[in-house]
């Protein structure tokens, strides 16, 4: 458990590198003729997953550093057999789930945490009736046949990860596809920033109006080198820290993130004069940003005020269901909240109602728990959270940077 004290989050800090957008990269590297390099590759669980799952296809993986050099896995090996285990990494297993499809590959997939929970059908269901047999469409199961091209039909609202994961395979098919939007997407930047690491590695996808056109027999080429972004969503959480600092002189700069990034949070300055107010009530439209939701509610939970926050219907359904876990938190906290159809609706009390060293349970949620730490810029007397280990699945330097830009904390 972690003790968390009152703390202002002021300074500068390289920006942490994007997990999701390595986890691409990698992949992708396990694919061409010669081996890649990846670059500023962060350091956390999902990435170890990712790397486990290359090594379980065959690949030969070497890390140095912050570097990872990956030798792709044989191709066309009959009766190849891939042992996954995908851990908690959720975006590991649909691409891994994808590309030994497209390869032909059996796989026996297994999973550990909430992930065996976590719907799958989007994917696998739409696997199964283009040339897949799944022993069952969630994990564990084991898979066997070959991807075949053809249209392939999504909803936007189940979940632009299962499209990306699918978009890195149908290249690979011998004739081209097509992905059909049945409703927009809730949020394309995952896709975006699919197709655009995919164009590095010399593969085309055509973005029409009922979706996406894939021509098939397309080779992924090495880039020989190639480099990781940095993440503008975990920035963000560090800007908004220092925002919501700001009456007690915090203030926090992040460096080094690529403005002509396709990732969802390169716009969300715009949000920050917000936190920054002492508000008493807010109504707060969190579908640009939908990581911001968790600490708007915990940062209005420790001080008190009444926000309601919509647009995230997709937090349902993450590593926990997210909305009910902050829920329960700021409950916890002395405030009165309540789920609504696609956010929540905290009633403020006007103060703080929780005692010293309240006992938080975050369910082992990386954001729950980032986000209740960087809310200690409102707290007025010390938290207990759950476990210090549990921001390392997305970020196992958060701590460390934490105690740089301020936060104060008691490991117990």
């Amino acid at each position: 458990m972690i003790r968390i004290y009152p703390s202002v989050f002021s300074g500068q800090l390289k920006a942490p590198a994007s997990h999701a957008h390595a986890q691409r990269l990698l992949f992708m590297s396990s694919i061409p003729s010669r081996p890649t390099t990846v670059r500023n590759v962060p350091d956390c669980e999902d990435v170890d997953t990712t790397i486990r799952c290359l090594e379980a296809l065959g690949c030969i993986v070497v890390r140095s550093g912050d570097s990872c050099t990956v030798t792709p896995f044989p191709k066309n090996i009959l009766g190849q057999i891939a042992d996954f285990n995908f851990g908690q990494s959720a975006t590991s297993s649909r691409i891994a789930i994808a590309l030994a499809g497209a390869f032909g590959i059996r796989a026996n997939c297994k999973a550990s945490g909430s992930l065996p929970r976590r719907k799958l059908f989007p994917l696998t269901g739409r696997m199964a009736i283009r040339g897949v047999r799944f022993s069952k469409f969630s994990l564990p199961f084991t898979m066997q046949g070959r991807l075949e091209p053809g249209e392939y039909v999504f909803e936007g609202n189940e979940g632009s990860q299962f499209i990306s994961a699918i978009l890195m395979a149908l290249p690979l098919l011998p004739g081209p596809s097509t992905i059909k939007l049945a409703s927009p997407l809730i949020d394309s930047s995952f896709v975006d920033l699919t197709i655009r690491s995919m164009a590095a590695f010399g593969v085309r996808i055509e973005k029409t109006d009922y979706g996406y056109y894939v021509p098939g027999r397309q080779y992924y080429e090495s880039p020989g080198e190639i480099s990781t972004e940095n993440d503008w969503g975990l920035a963000a959480l560090w800007v908004a820290a220092g925002a919501a600092s700001g009456e007690r002189s915090g203030d926090v700069i992040m460096t080094e993130l690529p403005n002509d990034s396709p990732q969802l949070y390169r716009d969300v300055a715009k949000e920050f004069p917000f936190i920054a107010q002492d508000y008493a009530e807010l109504d707060f439209d969190a579908s640009t940003c939908p990581s911001l939701a968790s600490f708007y509610a915990a940062m209005s939970a420790v001080k008190g005020a009444t926000v309601t926050i919509s647009g995230v219907p997709q937090l349902r359904s993450k590593e926990s269901d997210r909305l009910a876990v902050m829920a329960e938190i700021c409950n916890a906290l002395g405030q009165k909240t309540t789920l609504t159809a696609d956010g929540l609706h905290i009633e403020g009390t006007g103060k703080p109602e929780y005692p010293e060293d309240l006992k938080i349970n975050c369910h082992r949620d990386p954001w729950r728990f980032m986000s209740m730490a960087l809310a200690s810029s409102k707290l007025v007397r010390p938290i207990i959270l759950d476990s210090e280990f549990t921001p390392e699945k997305i970020y196992r330097n958060f701590l460390e940077d934490f105690k740089t830009l301020g936060g104060k904390y008691e490991i117990l």
